[in-house]
């Protein structure tokens, strides 16, 4: 057979397996949040009851007081892991929380102040990437770090929607960082809005930045950590029974 007559053949399997590759991802929906990811099969919603019984966790690590402000709602992770085994994403969201286009340079200044202030047994913390996409009104941020002596990779996503911002941050172990990462930030930073959470111009909500965000963004952060730190004790509990 020639190359003339190879050649449709070939290109016919390409684009077959292009297709099949495509159709592995599917869209993930969060109605009540207004948005959507594309992701891999692969991943997987954790069940609320699950979910709960983590925020619960949570609330009894802050001493039962602060728990009620736990801002998490939805989490994400592989189907083939235990629930809360790395990598995951966490999914909140600020409701009734407009950030106006001048102060979104300002928000994501102190975003990445925030980001690299160190604490609770997390190390070493370095920038590797940010940046923000006018038209989107999309913030992206990657970071490393060491937590007990584990190399981590963790991808913030901000977006500023029309009377809410909706945050997911994703917890993955550096060493998983290729396999997993590059797909995750990408579905992050493409993420799909419900018409009525676009931006629009000249729909102010009177929000303030200090007063109705920051307080979010340092809850937010505080429990990302305690989540890595469980995250981290399940892994170390599972290795140890696996040694055993």
């Amino acid at each position: 057979m020639t190359f003339r007559e190879l050649f449709p053949v070939v290109m016919t399997i390409t684009v077959l397996a292009l297709a099949a590759g495509k159709l592995e991802a599917r869209m993930i929906s969060f109605p009540s949040e207004g948005f959507s990811l594309e992701l891999s099969e692969q991943w997987v919603k954790v069940p609320t009851d699950v979910f709960e019984a983590k925020m619960q966790e949570l609330k009894k690590a802050y001493g039962g007081k602060s728990g009620k402000n736990i801002a998490y709602r939805h989490a994400l992770q592989l189907r083939s892991k235990e629930w809360f085994d790395y990598p995951y994403i966490l999914v909140s969201r600020w409701d009734d929380t407009r950030v106006e286009s001048d102060e979104i340079p300002d928000m994501n200044e102190r975003l990445k102040e925030h980001l690299l202030k160190e604490g609770n047994g997390i190390s070493g913390t370095r920038l590797k990437r940010s940046s923000f996409d006018p038209d989107s009104r999309i913030y992206q941020a990657e970071l490393r770090f060491e937590l007990a002596k584990r190399d981590m990779v963790m991808i913030k996503t901000v977006c500023y929607m029309n009377q809410s911002v909706l945050v997911l941050n994703a917890y993955i172990p550096e060493k998983s960082y290729p396999e997993y990462g590059p797909e995750v930030a990408s579905a992050m930073s493409n993420l799909r809005l419900d018409p009525a959470n676009v931006y629009q111009a000249g729909a102010s909500s009177g929000m303030d930045f200090r007063k109705d965000i920051l307080p979010y963004l340092k809850i937010s952060i505080a429990t990302g950590i305690i989540l890595l730190l469980v995250g981290l004790f399940l892994w170390k509990r599972r290795r140890s029974s696996g040694n055993g």
